[in-house]
Formats: structure tokens, sequence, C-alpha cells
């Protein structure tokens, strides 16, 4: 294997000349750059990061810890933070914490013992004391997403799930809807809570309340939204509207709308929350709040990185917006009367 004597050797410069190359600090002339560059692929050089870690101080790799990145959602969020460490030359360790604090303390200490420069974290439970001062003493900059269960968080990002579902009710108010249902998420979790209260918000600009609507709450699945949809549709059958706090909840509903041989927007009318990637492709296409993950995880990442090169010592926080897609699952109800 190649060192770094080798490519100094060939190239003919000093060791420190390639080290600033390799690294990327430091003056180096344009000649001399372009003959390290051709020496290290002909040689098939690689630094070794272990050992430049121990001289800096540094591993150059984040942490990150989400929910379940089996999920598109969190997979996008881990996308949006890998986007902006690559340029500052980070590598990303991920984990996921599952919405239980057990495995969320797991999953932080492994990134504490794997030397990590600083976490980005999306966690659903607080954060285990003990916990807490393995990072304090690590001294390891964290960032937030979502609710924070971190007291050491440098920075925070803030997904505006208020304003969110404020404009998805009020969306169906405006089209006439009185008699609706809310499938809400789990009302453990913080993503929920604040879309519950944009609802509540929405329903008292016109004088109404959450009484005045059936709100049901369950997991951010499809299973929810197909079994909440079937008892629904056993029990009642006099709502116009569904609000369904995930796409996912709503692509479950869907299911037991056709089931029961019901059509979307013609007997019930349906918005979502998220317009994830299969939304649009839905039949008929999903109308539902856009939010965007990666920017999310982009954001923390960004603030992660300030705290990192010392140019902001926080504490951060950052709000990210969302929008109304209009597509064709939401009608008037007398106008969907008269299409059926």
């Amino acid at each position: 294997m190649a060192t770094i004597s080798d490519v100094s050797k060939r190239a003919g410069v000093s060791r420190s000349t390639v080290s600033r190359v390799v690294s990327g600090n430091g003056y180096v002339s344009e000649a001399n750059r372009k003959t390290i560059e051709v020496v290290i692929a002909e040689l098939g050089y690689r630094p070794n990061t272990m050992a430049r870690a121990l001289r800096s101080n540094r591993s150059n790799v984040i942490g990150a810890v989400v929910v379940d990145i089996g999920t598109p959602y969190f997979a996008n969020i881990i996308f949006g933070v890998q986007r902006a460490i690559r340029p500052a030359g980070k590598s990303l360790m991920v984990s996921s914490g599952y919405a239980d604090q057990e495995q969320e303390a797991r999953a932080i200490v492994e990134m504490v013992d794997r030397s990590c420069d600083g976490i980005v974290l999306y966690l659903e439970r607080p954060m285990r004391p003990d916990v807490v001062e393995i990072v304090r003493k690590a001294k390891i900059p964290v960032v937030s997403i979502g609710h924070d269960h971190c007291p050491l968080s440098g920075g925070r990002v803030l997904l505006d799930n208020f304003e969110g579902a404020r404009t998805a009710m009020r969306y169906l108010l405006d089209q006439g809807h009185r008699n609706i249902v809310y499938l809400s998420g789990d009302p453990e979790i913080g993503d929920a809570k604040d879309r519950l209260r944009g609802v509540e918000a929405a329903l008292a600009e016109i004088g109404m309340t959450l009484d005045d609507i059936e709100v049901q709450a369950g997991l951010f699945h499809e299973d929810f939204g197909h079994e909440a949809g079937r008892a629904l549709l056993r029990r009642r059958r006099d709502f116009t509207a569904v609000f369904a706090g995930a796409d996912v909840i709503a692509a479950g509903f869907y299911l037991a709308l056709g089931e029961a041989g019901l059509r979307v927007p013609q007997d019930i009318s349906v918005i979502g929350f998220d317009d994830g990637y299969h939304a649009k492709f839905m039949s008929p296409p999903l109308t539902t709040i856009r939010q965007e993950p990666d920017a999310l995880g982009r954001e923390a990442a960004n603030q992660l990185l300030s705290l990192l090169t010392g140019s902001e010592t926080g504490p951060l926080q950052s709000l990210v917006g969302t929008s109304l897609v209009v597509r064709s699952s939401v009608a008037m109800p007398h106008l969907a009367k008269e299409v059926a």
C-alpha cells in the first residue's frame, strides 16, 4: 500500500506539501497540486483517516440518530444531512432509535464511542439523564430536529407542523366541509401534537372546536389508515371529508374506501400531509401538505457545521415551512354529490 512518503518521492515534493493537498488546507502551487494529484491516482494512495483523526483530534465523522432509517421520510432527512456535510469533508454514521428511549440512548452512546465530531438527533423520547452526562463530558455538539429532547442541543430545526395542519384543515373548511374526520398520528409524538393544534386553530377561525369533528389517533402507518377507515365506514358514512395526518395514513384509508365501493372525492374527500413520493401517483392524486425532509436534514447539518467551526456559538434555531399541494382528492360536498 502506497504511503505519503511514496507520493512525495514520486512527485518530488515534501511530505508536508502532499499533506496540504490531501487535507485541502494551506497553499500549494497549481503545478505541484496537479503533479501530486496525478501521482496519488497512479499509486492508488489513500490517506490514513484514523491517523489524521488522532493528530487533529477530529474524526471527520458526523453522527445522525433518526427514528427509522428504513422509511422514506427519515431516509430523505439523512440524504439532506449527507449532502450538506460531504463538501466539508465529513463522513456520516447513521443509526435508528425507533422512538424508544432505550434504543435512542444506545444509538447516541455508539456515536460518542466512535468519536463523532457532532451529532444530528431526531428523537421522540427525552434523552436519558446518564446519556446527557455522557454527551456533556464528551463535549460533542448536538443539533436536534423536531421537538428538542436533548438539553445540550446547540441548534434546533423545526418543521412548521402547526401551520401545515392549519392550512390543510382550512382548505377543507373553505370547500364547505364541516362533517370531518381527522386521523391523527400517535398523540405522544411531537409532530402529531403540533398538527392537532393546527387543526384546532383552523376550526376556531369559524367558531368550531375539536368536539365538532371526529379525531382518531394511531401510528403514522398505512395499517392505521386502513383499519380506522374500515371501522369508520362500518359505524358511520355521514362524514364528507378526512384529513389524514400523514400521506401513508391516507393511502390506507383509500384502500378502505375502495373495499367499501366508495370513491374519492365523489363520496369522501381526502387530504394528506407530507407529499411523499407516492402521493401524486395515488388514484386520484392526493391533495396534501408538502414538506421537504431533506431540507430538515440539510439545515440541521449546516447548523452543526457552524458549531464545529466556531462561526456560531448557538443556540441556533430554524423553522422549515410547508405548502399546500392541490390535486384532485378534494371536492366541495355538493359538487361531489352532483358528480356521483
